[in-house]
Order: C-alpha cells, then sequence, then structure tokens
C-alpha cells in the first residue's frame, strides 16, 4: 500500500464529513435505496469543496463491518478531477481488498470525536479496469450488465463514453423516475468497427479515418466506462452491454477467413457483454432477390441452392418452411421457388451467424446473452417472409436470436422522408431519397396504397415486422436511429406498441461538436472544431472516404460551410458530408494544432471545460429524454 501522499486528493475534514453523514444517514440499519436517498439530500447542503461525492454508489464493504465504499471526484485540481473509490473504515480492522490496486491511505480522523477512522483513496477513473472488475465483483455487483431479453431498450452509443455515458443514465434516470420504464441500453458500439481490441487501437496512427477502431475506444474500455458510470450513477436497476455489429466480410475465401477469426476475437474481448449484434450480411447473395435489377432465373436458382447445401440439408429446408404459419397480422405460407431464394440469399450468412452464437455461447460460460443477428445492413428492405424466414431457421437450429433488425430504409444520421417530393419545407423527398437504392416497390407502393405519405407507410411495415418478431417472442430492433424527426419516432412507437430496441450513436458525438461549434470564432474550442472538419476535407480530397467523398465539394458549393445543422429537423439544413463523416476524425491526430498538440481530437474532448462538458452532458441526456417521449 502507498503511504500518505503530501498532497490530497480531498481534504480529511470533507472526508469525515462525509462519514458523518453516512452514519447518520444509515442510522444503524442497512445500506439502501433510502440510506443513498437522505445522504444525497443531506450532502447537498454541507458545502464539500474538496470532493464531489456520488451518493448513489454507496456500498457496505463486506471486507470488514462498519466499513464503507463511496465513488468521489477528488478536486485539488478543479480543472482535473480525479475519479476515486474512498474506503471509509474503523482503524484496525482489515484493510481494502487485494484486488484493488493502487492503494493509497489519506489519513486517519474521528468524525465528531467518535471511533478512529481510516480513509483509503483507490483509483477509480474508466482507465482503473482492475480496480473497477474487483468492485463490480465484490460489493458492486448491482452494477454489472444484465440480457436485456423482452424489456425495450434506448441503446445509445457511446464514441466518448467518458462523457456522454454519465449523460445516457442521467436521461434514463429521468424516464425510469417520469415514464416508470427502464429502457436503459447504454453500453453499445459496433465491435468491429467504431471500436476494436486494445492491440490495434494502440497500433492505430490515425491515418485511414474508416479502418475500424475509428474512435479510438477499444471493446473493453467502453466495457469498463460502462460499469464505472453506472457506479457513479448509481444504477442497479439493470441495464445492456451491447457488442454492437460484430460484422465478418471479404471478397473471397481467405479475406473471409480472416475477418472471421477477427470477428471471434472481438467475441472473446466482449466475453462480459450481454448482447451481440452479428453482421454477415456481406455473405447475403442479393441476385437470388427479385428485386435486383438482373435476378436470378429459378433455374439459376436450382442450380445455386444445390450448390450450396447437401441433400438432406434441402429437404430439410423445403420441408421446415412450407408449413404455413401466422403472426396475427398476416399469414405467411412460402412456396417452393420463394424458399430456395431466401434459403440462397440468406444461407451462407445464417450457417456462419450459427457459428457465432456458437463462439458467443462458448465465451459467456454458461450465462444468459440476447443474440442479434442483423439483416439491416441488406441492400433490400427487409419483407416480413424474409424476416420469419430467418428467425424460424435459427430458432428451430437452437440458436434463437431474442431481436432483429430490418432494413427499413433508415439511413444513418439523416431524417426519414415525409413526402414525396423534395421542398424547402420538407427536405428531401422520398423519391430522391430511394433514388440508387434497391427499394424499386417503396415509391409505387406509398403512392399506390398510402396517398403518398412516407410515413404511414413506414408505419405499416414496422406494424408487420413486429409482428413476426412477436411470434418468435423477440423484439423488434431499430438500426440508424439518430437524426429521425418526431413524427417518425411516433409511428414506430405506436406500429410496435412500444416493444422495440431503438439503436442511435452518432447524434451523441454530433452534440459534442456542435457545442465546440457554437463557441466564439476565436476561442480555442471553436478553432480546434474548425481544424477538425478541415482534415475531413483533406481526407475527402484523398478519396478517404469512398463515393460519399464527392459529397464533400458538393456541399462546399452549397455554402453549408462546417454547419452540422439544426437537430431538431434531422440537421437537414446542415453540411450532411460532415454529418456523415466528421465523426470518424475523433480518432485522427491535430496535425495543424498550431501549439505543436498533436494528439488525437478524442484525447482533447476529455480536456473540456467543466462547463462545456455539462453542456455537452445536458443536451446528450434531453435527447434520450426526447426520444423516450416520442417513442414510448
Amino acid at each position: 500500500m502507498n503511504p500518505i501522499p503530501i498532497n490530497l486528493p480531498v481534504r480529511l475534514s470533507e472526508a469525515a464529513a462525509l462519514v458523518d453523514a453516512i452514519v447518520e444517514c444509515r442510522g444503524g440499519q442497512e445500506v439502501d435505496a433510502g440510506v443513498r436517498t437522505r445522504l444525497g439530500e443531506r450532502l447537498g447542503s454541507a458545502g464539500l469543496s474538496s470532493l464531489a461525492v456520488y451518493p448513489g454508489s454507496l456500498e457496505a464493504d463486506p471486507e470488514q463491518p462498519g466499513a464503507y465504499l463511496i465513488a468521489v471526484d477528488g478536486l485539488a485540481d478543479p480543472a482535473r478531477p480525479a475519479p476515486l473509490l474512498l474506503r471509509l473504515a474503523p482503524s484496525g480492522g482489515a484493510g481494502p481488498s487485494a484486488a484493488y490496486a493502487g492503494v493509497q491511505e489519506l489519513g486517519r480522523l474521528r468524525p465528531q470525536g467518535g471511533r478512529e477512522m481510516t480513509v483509503h483513496a483507490i483509483p477509480f477513473a474508466p482507465t482503473d479496469r482492475d480496480n473497477i472488475a474487483a468492485f463490480i465483483r465484490g460489493p458492486g455487483q448491482g452494477f454489472a450488465p444484465r440480457p436485456q431479453q423482452a424489456r425495450p431498450a434506448i441503446a445509445t452509443g457511446n464514441r466518448h463514453p467518458e462523457i456522454s455515458l454519465p449523460a445516457a443514465f442521467r436521461g434514463f434516470r429521468s424516464i425510469l423516475d417520469r415514464k416508470k420504464l427502464n429502457v436503459a441500453s447504454t453500453v453499445q458500439l459496433s465491435a468491429t468497427r467504431e471500436m476494436t481490441t486494445d492491440d490495434v487501437i494502440t497500433a492505430r496512427d490515425g491515418e485511414n479515418p474508416v479502418s475500424i477502431g475509428h474512435t479510438r475506444v477499444s471493446i473493453r474500455h467502453l466495457y469498463h466506462c460502462g460499469l464505472w458510470a453506472a457506479t457513479r450513477a448509481g444504477w442497479r436497476e439493470g441495464y445492456t452491454a451491447e457488442a454492437d455489429h460484430v460484422i465478418v466480410t471479404g471478397s473471397n475465401d481467405n479475406e473471409l477467413a480472416r475477418s472471421l477469426e477477427q470477428a471471434k476475437e472481438a467475441i472473446r474481448h466482449a466475453a462480459g457483454y450481454t448482447k451481440f449484434t452479428t453482421d454477415a450480411s456481406r455473405l447475403f447473395e442479393l441476385e437470388a432477390d427479385l428485386r435486383h435489377p438482373r435476378a436470378w432465373t429459378p433455374t439459376e436458382i436450382d442450380d445455386r441452392f444445390a450448390q450450396l447445401f447437401d441433400a438432406r440439408e434441402q429437404s430439410w429446408i423445403l420441408d421446415e418452411f412450407a408449413r404455413p404459419f401466422s403472426t396475427g397480422a398476416r399469414d405467411i405460407q412460402l412456396g417452393a421457388e420463394q424458399i430456395k431464394r431466401l434459403a440462397v440469399k440468406f444461407g451462407r450468412s445464417l450457417q456462419l451467424n450459427e457459428e457465432l452464437y456458437d463462439v458467443i455461447q462458448r465465451e459467456k460460460r454458461g450465462e444468459p446473452f440476447d443474440f442479434e443477428p442483423s439483416i439491416d445492413e441488406a441492400e433490400t428492405l427487409t419483407t416480413p417472409e424474409e424476416m420469419f424466414f430467418y428467425m424460424q431457421w435459427l430458432k428451430s437450429r437452437g440458436r434463437p436470436a431474442q431481436l432483429v433488425p430490418p432494413n427499413l430504409g433508415f439511413k444513418k444520421r439523416q431524417a426519414y422522408p415525409v413526402a414525396m417530393e423534395s421542398s424547402e419545407e420538407n427536405g428531401i423527398g422520398l423519391t430522391g431519397y430511394a433514388s440508387h437504392k434497391m427499394w424499386p416497390e417503396l415509391c409505387p407502393r406509398v403512392a399506390a396504397e398510402f396517398g403518398g405519405q412516407p410515413l404511414t407507410e413506414l408505419g405499416a411495415r414496422v406494424r408487420e415486422l413486429a409482428a413476426v418478431a412477436r411470434l418468435f417472442d423477440g423484439t423488434l430492433s431499430i438500426h440508424s436511429g439518430s437524426g429521425k424527426q418526431a413524427e417518425v419516432l411516433q409511428e414506430i412507437g405506436h406500429a410496435t406498441g412500444g416493444r422495440l430496441n431503438y439503436k442511435i450513436s452518432g447524434e451523441l458525438q454530433l452534440q459534442l461538436l456542435d457545442v465546440l461549434f457554437e463557441q466564439p470564432a476565436h476561442s480555442p474550442w471553436r478553432q480546434m472544431y474548425n481544424r477538425m472538419a478541415a482534415r475531413a476535407y483533406d481526407f475527402a480530397a484523398r478519396g478517404a472516404f469512398g463515393e460519399e467523398s464527392e459529397l464533400a465539394q458538393q456541399y462546399r458549393d452549397l455554402g453549408k460551410g462546417f454547419y452540422l445543422g439544426d437537430a431538431p429537423r434531422g440537421r437537414v439544413d446542415g453540411n450532411l458530408f460532415l454529418v456523415f463523416w466528421i465523426g470518424n476524425l475523433a480518432g485522427t491526430r491535430d496535425v495543424n494544432d498550431p501549439n505543436g498538440d498533436t494528439r488525437f481530437f478524442t484525447e482533447k474532448f476529455l480536456d473540456l471545460p467543466a462547463g462545456l462538458l455539462e453542456e455537452v452532458r445536458r443536451r446528450n441526456a434531453a435527447y434520450v429524454e426526447w426520444l423516450a417521449a416520442n417513442l414510448f
């Protein structure tokens, strides 16, 4: 154990006041929600200046009677708060658990002249993974994530978890208080796109803004940030930790094999997570779909069916899916050719999902988890028949999916059209929005069956898909939820009856960037934002974003500047090139900083002054609450 530090992170007199408050609020009873509530009320008027206390984190330490553990920030340097776990215990007893590292004794005191107490400080920043894990294994077990099962959720992707996770829990607390509804799913990022393993993060130089790990958040770091934030928020009500989009991709067998091994390694790193979204959509054979412009003929489908499946598998597929099914909203009866087309389109991805499910099951070692095989990345809109086929295949082969995400026609961080044609009032119309997409049925269906009302058609489509999900006791999972308007959320909420999993990610990051953009033109934060946006244009000039690199010049010509648009309106008035891509620049270096500070942008975000940090968190929490108000 380290000696007493010369410069204490907290004043001992204030630690004594904290002990007094805990003992008084406990009143001889077990530490419970009532004790924590009273402690928060008592500390509100205590005038502490050297520490910020998180009363909801209070736990009795099982190592010693009369000992307590509580999360605080030491404020010896107000510009850089020191996250700590304080242990307050009667002197002479057992010390802190040997599982904690870097423990320092801060001193001994006699609160109100009573029994001598010893104060220990345990490092408890998000990077103190061993200490966080030790606390969760011990008295903090209530802060661990749990499977979602049938519970509705708003899954908040956290590209800057130290900033946005506390805000997400704040929003979820408000929703729980007002609606008596727990929709917490706060730890969520793509495990092989936004984030990756620690060693890959360490090796990444940031000069490719679209390579995996562009957030500079590792799988394990996000998980421990979730435990840290849940502890400080006092959130024992349960939340989901999701390894989103474990992607397998490749243009040949060797590339697929390498990608599969990377996916398995990501799952091993995510063993503590409780939900896994697998994405084998790159294996979809779209030519099997009649909506494809060069769809295969029945003869070609027969040939490919025979290539993909042996005689036993062919017999099982044709027998399994020929039976009639009813979702309550519609009857499903698949013909032989339709079954073959679905098997050819999805068969390889389903077999790969079976393999990934088995890997997850081994890594979880018997612990329950949620499984979400992604079909939302298909180039085609998901039909009820497709969702039924996918869910039934997995269920019948012993790998049931608890959640399933269809392709609804949502685009990342973009509003969904409310009219057929584009206008200044309504933004981009469905006709333009759907152009160049493999959605040939969408516009004619909206025009012919729904009076030209895209949202009415969307609601009807979601209602049918939700009914299929419920047939399997599953939950519809909505991906690319950021940037959607209130009327879209309300339509989805009504169509699902409130049983849904709604995913967002990019919007929380964009709100951080909004705050930077809104600072005075010559402030260091606005200047840093400008350098970040300019770097995005530099990368676009090199074609780093593929075909969408051309959007940079289009929005420059439109005079949009670096403005990201009005968030409540889906940012349709902003620079959509930056809306799509500036977030990827967080994982690049600030190479043009005039002071030579070339750290990664995402590291610099952690230096935000308290006022700006609070404004970002206020907006993040308000956005999560706004989503709930419209979805439920």
